[in-house]
């Protein structure tokens, strides 16, 4: 027959006095009131020591999380770490470009770390309401689109017989004025064509055609 507790408990006291002779043995729980094991569903104490609160507590060493973190942060960037590459592994502050200037045709880019780089833009041509195009500089021209009227200026180089090439090319040239420059005291030209025209001087000069293109 099968000894309970309460077998063990009434050969073990005195009926006298109603007190135990011998503290009896209790046999040890192995499972809760649920039927879960008691040492495979639950940690002691002990296993407990090197777990972090659910409220509070420090990491003081590597935090290894399979699923992620998922939390409400509190601070800004000046409290932050900064980012030193962008999303595709760039260096942020030698790639990217925090400034731009421009003199003139250069326009000049500064990066984040404070080295440059200029580009050199081309000669503008606009067209005014007037119906003109026109391309500015020591030698341009300027057009009526209207027409086809041309006016070429420029300078021409000291020298006998020195060619000097229109900055644009006229279909039909009618007529080129030119001046002594500078330390020259005379200036002629011959072989006029609608590409340009032979400068005999002994300086610059400067000069004016006009004519259709």
């Amino acid at each position: 027959m099968q000894t309970t507790v309460e077998a063990v408990k009434v050969l073990l006291k005195d009926p006298s006095t109603g007190t135990y002779l011998i503290p009896y043995l209790a046999e040890a729980a192995k499972v809760d009131k649920n039927g879960n094991e008691i040492t495979g569903t639950y940690a002691t104490k002990a296993e407990l020591t090197n777990y972090l609160s659910l409220a509070g507590g420090t990491v003081t060493g590597a935090l290894s999380v399979g699923g992620g973190i998922t939390a409400s942060l509190n601070g800004n960037a000046s409290s932050a770490t900064k980012a030193t590459q962008d999303s595709a592994g760039q260096q942020i502050n030698s790639t990217y470009i925090k400034n731009v200037s421009v003199n003139g045709r250069t326009i000049t880019f500064t990066r984040g770390d404070g080295t440059t780089f200029t580009i050199t833009t081309q000669d503008t041509v606009t067209t005014n309401s007037s119906n003109w195009s026109v391309s500015n500089g020591t030698n341009g021209w300027a057009r009526d689109n209207s027409t086809g009227f041309t006016i070429v200026w420029g300078s021409a180089s000291a020298g006998g017989g020195v060619w000097t090439t229109f900055a644009r090319s006229f279909s039909s040239v009618l007529s080129v004025a030119f001046a002594p420059w500078d330390s020259g005291n005379y200036s002629w030209g011959n072989n006029l064509n609608n590409s340009g025209f032979s400068h005999h001087s002994s300086g610059s000069c400067k000069y004016i055609a006009v004519g259709f293109s």
